[in-house]
């Protein structure tokens, strides 16, 4: 087996993850996946692939903690591959690893495009929505809006720590869609001018609540303040049927250096110790009160109605191999 060393050109995507240059969870599942298949490709033997596989999905998960895409993705690719490791087959695992990134790519395209068709239902010409961070679906979603003609403006919060909402405005602007970019601390401010609020998700929990960028939670109270509708758009994929039995979606933390240097706090005269602190919390959760409806790919449902779609998916006693289980084998 090869040093550790020699995988880092495989392990740059956990980095890109980790520090925000992947900023979707679509896109950061779909990294990983990549990642895995080339190794796979290039991989000596079965147990090479078996080792490093562990490694990566374990180093993924632990990046982005709160990203359901991912840790659903991650445990059908274990299950995909389970058989042709137990045969220690290298050849049907290459196969069948290939077969499952092709039909999960597919799959996600599939779902994305359902979900994206039927928000469209919900934009009205002269509609002022707001989104908030950097979503696939809704960019999607917004795109489709102005490809049917539909005269949008959208309104976009800068989307700290992180920016992601730059990111959104600059994508917007490109597909010919008036964008209003503003400063987080104005989204009450700005909500009144507002009649729709189109956004993503992390993780579903079972209880309806969302998981995703920390700041969506506040966004959510103040259209729920203003009367203004709240649609999430994410496709089951993104339902966490751990928690179902009580299992917490952990919130990730960065470090304090990516939202304020050190040495601009010493230039200011601070320093971190028991009396200052400093927390860089990403995630948040948004209660399903403050949600309208959640729109997949199966249909637009109401947050409470999350427990029956995971009964419907994975049946009654739940049905699924849990990922710590997966992993620890």
């Amino acid at each position: 087996m090869r040093p550790m060393e020699n995988y880092s050109k495989y392990y740059k995507v956990i980095e890109d993850i980790k520090y925000g240059r992947i900023q979707s969870a679509t896109e950061a599942t779909l990294a990983v996946l990549r990642t895995a298949v080339r190794f796979t490709e290039e991989a000596r033997g079965v147990s090479e692939v078996r080792n490093f596989l562990k490694h990566l999905f374990f180093k993924s998960i632990e990046a982005r903690p709160t990203n359901a895409l991912l840790i659903n993705v991650i445990r059908g690719a274990i299950l995909s591959i389970k058989e042709a490791i137990d045969l220690n087959d290298m050849k049907r695992l290459r196969e069948v690893f290939n077969e499952y990134y092709n039909e999960i790519v597919k799959e996600i395209k599939v779902m994305n495009d359902a979900i994206a068709k039927m928000a469209i239902n919900r934009i009205e010409d002269g509609d002022h929505v707001l989104t908030y961070s950097y979503s696939t679906i809704v960019m999607k979603a917004l795109k489709l809006a102005k490809d049917k003609e539909k005269n949008i403006r959208v309104y976009v919060p800068e989307s700290r720590p992180g920016l992601e909402g730059l990111n959104t405005a600059r994508e917007l602007e490109r597909y010919g869609i008036p964008v209003t970019l503003f400063v987080d601390s104005a989204t009450r401010y700005f909500m009144k001018e507002v009649n729709k609020v189109l956004i993503g998700a992390e993780a579903i929990a079972a209880n309806g609540a969302i998981v995703s960028k920390v700041g969506t939670s506040l966004v959510a109270l103040a259209a729920h303040e203003a009367r203004v509708n709240v649609f999430v758009l994410a496709p089951t994929l993104k339902f966490s049927p751990e928690t179902i039995y009580g299992e917490l979606v952990e919130l990730l933390e960065k470090e304090p250096e990516s939202f304020i240097s050190i040495e601009h706090m010493h230039k200011m005269g601070l320093k971190i110790n028991d009396k200052f602190n400093v927390k860089v919390p990403m995630f948040d959760v948004t209660p399903p009160e403050y949600i309208d409806a959640i729109i997949t790919e199966r249909g637009l449902i109401a947050p409470q109605a999350v427990t029956f779609m995971l009964r419907e998916i994975y049946g009654w006693p739940f049905q699924f191999a849990p990922l710590k289980e997966l992993l620890g084998d």
